[in-house]
């Protein structure tokens, strides 16, 4: 149960109707509580990582370990979908999913740790940086970090306003097209 009311959409400025209609989900009428500017961007942010420098792959591997580390129900409701569109299989997401991954290849692996140190220690340790660079590049490490900060943003506030899951799986071709 929410701990708060989703905003009133009979209250909605056109600014704030404007962000409901690009992305109308749980999360975005709570987070109209806020200025719709600042939800607004929220958003142009979100949806920049769509385009940025990681492989959607590594992409959805990085916002499903933290969703799982921070046991976000509606972070991996929208994003199981969207790793299978970006090509991850139903091992390689259970195994990311897991308290102890095991059996990745050595991006997702790198990646899987990168993440979890992100959200254990609030940066990455230097021994899996290391081996980060041997793989990836500064700018995707970079991005990398970036997401996993994000989303981990993201968990506290569904955890914190207690947002409900969505009752239908998000369109994610609809949503790359709103993006762009």
């Amino acid at each position: 149960m929410n701990r708060a009311d989703y905003a009133d959409p009979s209250k909605f400025s056109k600014e704030q109707r404007a962000q409901l209609e690009r992305m109308p989900i749980n999360l975005t009428r709570m987070l109209l509580h806020c200025p719709a500017e600042m939800v607004k961007s929220f958003y142009d942010l979100a949806w920049s990582f769509r385009s940025g420098n990681l492989d959607p792959r590594i992409r959805e591997m990085v916002i499903l370990r933290m969703a799982a580390l921070r046991c976000s129900q509606y972070e991996l409701s929208h994003h199981i979908p969207a790793a299978k569109i970006a090509g991850l299989n139903d091992q390689e997401i259970a195994e990311i999913t897991s308290p102890n991954p095991a059996g990745l290849d050595e991006k997702l692996t790198v990646m899987v740790r990168l993440t979890s140190d992100c959200a254990n220690d609030g940066k990455v340790s230097d021994s899996t940086f290391e081996s980060a660079a041997k793989i990836f590049s500064t700018a995707e490490i970079a991005e990398a970090t970036l997401l996993a900060g994000f989303y981990e943003m993201l968990a506290s506030f569904l955890a914190t306003m207690r947002v409900g899951l969505d009752q239908h799986a998000l369109n994610w071709s609809g949503v790359d097209r709103r993006s762009s």
